[in-house]
């Protein structure tokens, strides 16, 4: 039996007594009974449902009607506002909390994954396993076709600490171009696919990119940051609009198991994006879409950081509406500008991993300088259009915060809600003065931490490694940050347990001080995020006139032994007053 027969076990037992309650109260003064037109479609009750608004209310019952939150607080309040039809769901005693909203996803690609060669599963692998998995589906694959793979979380899921280099990769598919991308920034290749896209010894590394050499300067096949892969991955298949819609399908699927009831997309340079919006338009249409779906047009340094300001201009206007023009479900949310590489490029004030890149290494810049950053911003600006802006390390912090302050003599960014996604490491005095000053947004994923938390240590070094996400301190500094998953397990209760305890996947706690408190997670996937696309008034929170999103949980995250939230179920997840999710029983 489905949780849905067993939550709903009692809805006529339920209607029953909400009828007799109406009568009754009829009887007594016949104006305080309610018309079935106006009875609420569906009533939650019966157990701890956390509001998360302002004063972080605690109440045992709310009301739905046409999608929105009617009622919000007492049993005794609520459940007689109950029509024939309305549906009652009894907690029994679980926890409520708003629907998830995750800040820093790549759906599309989460919903690729989920039918591909995918490394990110969350389990333990080794180089003989994945190697096995390369070898299987290459049998299944005519000669000369790609193979294209997601990789793993991070190294630190691979027992050898290690992805496959060029020459393994080749005795498992010596006859297909192979592919495999890793958080975004790392790609490893095997040397068909470096011949087809011309890399060589003698190929010299890109800028805002590396090839990694042996100590021959041969290519190992590990190609690092989008200016290094962007030759192979132009070769691989693009999806087809079969493929995109299904891709939806999937995301739609996984994330409302999850929990998560509207997500900002990082995804996609402007065709994509045009390509993306018209899909989920037409899930929508069908109502097939169940995720409050925000989406990013991504500028790309590949195409953009040296081009003209006339150039850039026209590009910010093509995106055709400002930031929030879209629907309940579709909107528009802004530009997604990388600065910096990942782990191995992150770009940094001081040199590291010098034994692996060589004297001063700081880290690799895609492209973008402060004045190319500036034209993006001033065009932004001036077209209403949000910026986005990714920066891992500490010098790319400091490059973008020192851009938006300087374009902010010219023209105002308070108010805008600029967003910093990752925010660099361990934020200065003056990171932390312009970031609250210009009203920037901080977009942070510490569930990165639990995936990578030991790599961000190896390479930068265990002071470095340890700041990375430093919630706290941008919290206690007054600025908004909100919470999500990115390339790591979207799991919203693992983030939660993550940004409590910054545990990574080794049980080692990177920086303690920089710990929040669960009241503080639980904003940074709710109420948060809403601010984060100017929708505080629509979403986030569980009061009455806001849309109707929220979890039905097995345990509750405020009270439960620490180490037990992120094994919490997610039980029934309701959007717009419908569900869209609900677990098997056991």
């Amino acid at each position: 039996m489905g949780l849905r027969n067993h939550l709903f076990s009692s809805v006529q037992h339920w209607s029953r007594l909400v009828v007799f309650a109406s009568l009754a109260v009829v009887s007594c003064s016949e104006n305080s009974s309610v018309p079935d037109m106006l009875a609420p479609d569906l009533v939650v009750h019966g157990g701890k449902i956390i509001t998360v608004d302002n004063d972080f209310r605690v109440v045992s019952a709310v009301a739905i009607k046409d999608g929105r939150f009617v009622a919000v607080g007492d049993e005794g309040q609520i459940l007689p506002l109950g029509g024939v039809a309305t549906q009652v769901i009894d907690l029994e005693g679980r926890t409520v909390i708003p629907g998830v909203i995750d800040s820093h996803i790549h759906a599309f690609g989460y919903g690729l994954d989920r039918s591909s060669l995918n490394f990110a599963t969350g389990e333990m692998l080794t180089l003989e396993g994945i190697l096995e998995h390369v070898r299987g589906r290459a049998a299944q694959t005519p000669p000369g076709e790609w193979i294209v793979a997601r990789g793993p979380f991070s190294l630190e899921f691979v027992r050898e600490g290690r992805l496959p280099d060029r020459y393994e990769l080749d005795e498992v598919a010596p006859d297909n171009p192979f592919y495999m991308n890793t958080q975004g920034h790392d790609g490893n290749v095997n040397s068909l696919a470096l011949e087809m896209a011309g890399i060589t010894r003698d190929t010299p590394d890109p800028v805002g990119g590396t090839i990694v050499r042996d100590e021959d300067g041969v290519p190992t096949g590990e190609l690092l940051e989008e200016f290094a892969w962007g030759p192979v991955e132009r070769l691989t298949p693009v999806p087809t609009r079969e493929d995109m819609v299904e891709a939806a399908r999937l995301a739609v699927e996984g994330l409302n198991a999850a929990g998560i009831t509207s997500l900002v997309d990082m995804d996609g340079p402007l065709s994509e994006s045009r390509d993306k919006i018209e899909i989920l338009n037409q899930l929508e249409a069908n109502g097939d879409l169940t995720i409050r779906w925000h989406v990013l047009t991504r500028f790309r340094g590949t195409e953009y950081a040296n081009a003209s300001a006339e150039v850039i201009d026209e590009a910010v206007r093509d995106i055709g509406a400002p930031s929030g023009f879209g629907s309940e479900w579709v909107r528009i949310a802004g530009i997604k500008l990388s600065l910096d590489g990942g782990v191995q490029g992150a770009y940094m004030r001081e040199p590291y991993a010098e034994e692996q890149f060589g004297a001063g290494y700081r880290g690799i810049l895609r492209g973008w300088d402060k004045e190319s950053l500036k034209l993006v911003m001033r065009s932004a600006h001036k077209y209403g259009v949000r910026m986005f802006v990714h920066c891992v390390g500490d010098a790319a912090l400091d490059l973008a915060l020192d851009a938006m302050d300087e374009v902010d003599d010219e023209l105002p960014l308070l108010g805008l809600r600029w967003t910093l996604e990752h925010a660099g490491l361990k934020p200065t005095e003056r990171n932390l003065e312009q970031a609250k000053r210009l009203g920037v947004v901080i977009s942070t994923q510490q569930p990165m931490g639990w995936t990578i938390g030991k790599s961000f240590k190896r390479v930068w070094g265990d002071e470095l490694g340890s700041n990375w996400m430093p919630n706290k301190t941008w919290v206690d500094a007054g600025v908004v940050v909100k919470g999500g998953s990115d390339v790591a397990p979207i799991d919203p209760m693992l983030g939660l347990w993550t940004y409590v305890t910054r545990e990574d996947i080794t049980g080692a706690v990177s920086d303690p001080i920089e710990r929040v408190s669960r009241e503080e997670a639980l904003r940074m996937y709710t109420i948060n995020g809403a601010y984060g696309t100017f929708q505080e008034n629509m979403l986030g929170s569980i009061e009455v006139g806001k849309l109707a999103d929220l979890v039905i949980l097995g345990g509750d995250p405020l009270t439960v032994p620490v180490d037990e939230i992120r094994d919490i179920p997610i039980l029934v997840t309701i959007a717009g007053g419908q569900i869209v999710y609900e677990a098997d029983s056991p």
